[in-house]
């Protein structure tokens, strides 16, 4: 290692141990005795990088500045509208608001306090709108720079919301209506617009199957996504017990010229005016939409269930659920309620990351997995006795506190309780007047558009198929809708009734060694159904077509 190298591997290594103190005590309760000695540095040391302890604070927000033109560029965001591409960078300046939102606002306050690099990054943004016609000829990109700036540090100094989307949502509303001014409207008046809601799995083969040669020339696609990446959802429960990274979980979206990326949330549709309203921005248009919204935890009346447990249903939720999961008190009682699937992966993908945990997986049935032959569901039963999962069967969560829950009336202290008992569609599909089935999901035709608009699609959880909401059918589901546009824009015709979605099967994790699932007829257990399981994701990350 040569002297450059040494120097930044020691500068990193005080800035790492002052952001797990700060994390921890409070950036105040923190002195530089104690990040000396977490870093194993001398005094000295640390005064040769940083003549003060706020000085961390720049190198921390300046690092992150510094790092968001790569970040842009990485998930091809340069082509997001206006306000999408500031919520973008915001998102990415904003990255570790979940692990502790006070550090976070003193990193970025102290920035825009002492230093004018915030601002030259929000003018040299400004100017890109204004060379792409989004933003008026004649705006004065210094002044708006600043407004930009005075906005955030307000943000900074007085929202109270503990998520990042939540402080983003308030941010964006807030900039929206500042800069709607000088804001222009753009667009492409005599394109159709394709407007796919959510990159999920649904989302994505939509996204394949159309791109890049299969989009007629005169149709525009828009995909609207909070987030600037595909996410492995499946893999969600690896990500919380520790087993995984975050980068680990995510995929790029297709690099195409003729994709259009939204980043925003959807707050409602209306289907009369053909409008996706989003929060904080304009309304999009569509001619046509394709509603893939995914799914969101389902409490069942169960009182403090939402208030009191974490889940793994969102990338952010699931962050969460790392964080507190990470930083659990040796021998702690963690409850997983819901014996699935995603409950079966994250208990024992949890084991492995923790073997000093004593973890409850409470099962509302007399036995794991019955939609599983009977080998499999005892192979992961004996799973669980022999590396000391408990598996309470016949269980009836009744109530949910801060320490702990009620099974049968009977309290049981927890320190932490996932919810893995039940999903229920988006909200903003739970709030579409349409019609329904009894789990909430949309009723389709079997060409999977309304029966009262053939313009308007469901896909993934959102839809009422035979079949119980998984990846592979909502990637089936998206074939046979790309299909099904594909031969009307060609003017072509389309059967009476499309072929029922064939699953390949169902594969499970039992940590990263053992699994099970079935493949056709065939039932697997062991390492050969880990490993097959292993197969399908590298070659889906891979783009392979799986």
């Amino acid at each position: 290692m040569n002297r450059s190298e040494k120097k930044q591997q020691t500068q990193e290594s005080i800035l790492h141990a002052a952001v797990e103190l700060f994390r921890h005590k409070g950036f105040e309760a923190t002195t530089v005795q104690e990040i000396t000695e977490t870093a194993e540095v001398a005094k000295g040391t640390f005064f040769n990088y940083f003549p003060t302890k706020e000085s961390l604070m720049h190198t921390l927000a300046k690092d992150r500045l510094y790092k968001v033109d790569y970040y842009i560029k990485t998930y091809g965001l340069k082509r997001l509208p206006f306000l999408s591409k500031l919520r973008a960078h915001f998102s990415y300046f904003l990255g570790e608001y979940h692990l502790n939102q006070d550090v976070t606002r003193l990193i970025w306050q102290h920035l825009i306090e002492k230093d004018s690099l915030l601002l030259k990054k929000w003018e040299e943004v400004l100017s890109v709108g204004k060379q792409e016609e989004e933003i008026e000829s004649n705006a004065n990109l210094s002044l708006w720079a600043n407004i930009i700036n005075s906005h955030f540090y307000y943000m900074l100094s007085t929202c109270t919301e503990e998520t990042r989307d939540g402080f983003l949502d308030q941010l964006m509303l807030l900039l929206h209506t500042s800069l709607n001014g000088i804001l222009t409207k753009r667009g492409h008046r005599a394109m159709k617009k394709l407007v796919v809601l959510g990159g999920g799995y649904g989302g994505m083969r939509i996204l394949q199957k159309m791109l890049p040669n299969d989009l007629p020339d005169d149709v525009e696609l828009i995909l609207v996504d909070k987030l600037p990446y595909h996410c492995l959802k499946t893999e969600y429960y690896a990500l919380a017990a520790g087993t995984e990274s975050d980068q680990d979980v995510r995929v790029p979206f297709p690099k195409e010229e003729r994709l259009t990326l939204h980043f925003g949330i959807v707050d409602r549709i209306d289907k009369n005016e053909n409008l996706i309203h989003l929060r904080g921005e304009d309304p999009i248009s569509y001619d046509y939409l394709i509603i893939g919204l995914g799914c969101e935890d389902k409490y069942h009346g169960v009182p403090g269930a939402d208030k009191h447990t974490y889940s793994i249903q969102s990338m952010e939720k699931t962050r969460r659920t790392y964080e507190t999961l990470n930083n659990l008190p040796a021998n702690s009682t963690v409850s997983v309620v819901g014996a699935g699937l995603s409950g079966v992966e994250l208990s024992s993908e949890l084991r492995e990351s923790r073997d000093d945990l004593h973890i409850q997986l409470f099962d509302r049935g007399e036995t794991i997995l019955p939609m599983f032959p009977k080998r499999l569901s005892n192979y992961v039963q004996n799973w669980f006795e022999k590396h000391q999962v408990d598996v309470i069967s016949n269980s009836d969560i009744t109530q949910v506190d801060e320490n702990g829950l009620y099974n049968h009336d009977e309290f049981i202290e927890s320190k932490a309780i996932i919810w893995t008992a039940g999903i229920q569609p988006n909200k903003v599909v739970r709030d579409l007047d349409v019609e329904k089935d009894e789990k909430g999901r949309i009723v389709l035709t079997n060409h999977h558009h309304l029966p009262e608009n053939e313009n308007i699609f469901v896909v993934g959880d959102c839809a009422s198929l035979p079949h119980a909401p998984s990846a592979q059918l909502a990637e089936g589901q998206a074939e046979q809708i790309a299909m099904v546009l594909k031969k009307r824009w060609k003017g072509e015709e389309i059967p009476k009734r499309l072929p029922a979605i064939k699953l390949k099967g169902v594969l499970g994790s039992l940590g990263k060694k053992h699994g099970f699932g079935v493949m056709g007829d065939t039932a697997l257990t062991g390492r050969v159904a880990r490993l097959l399981k292993s197969g399908v994701l590298w070659m889906y990350k891979h783009h392979s077509g799986v």
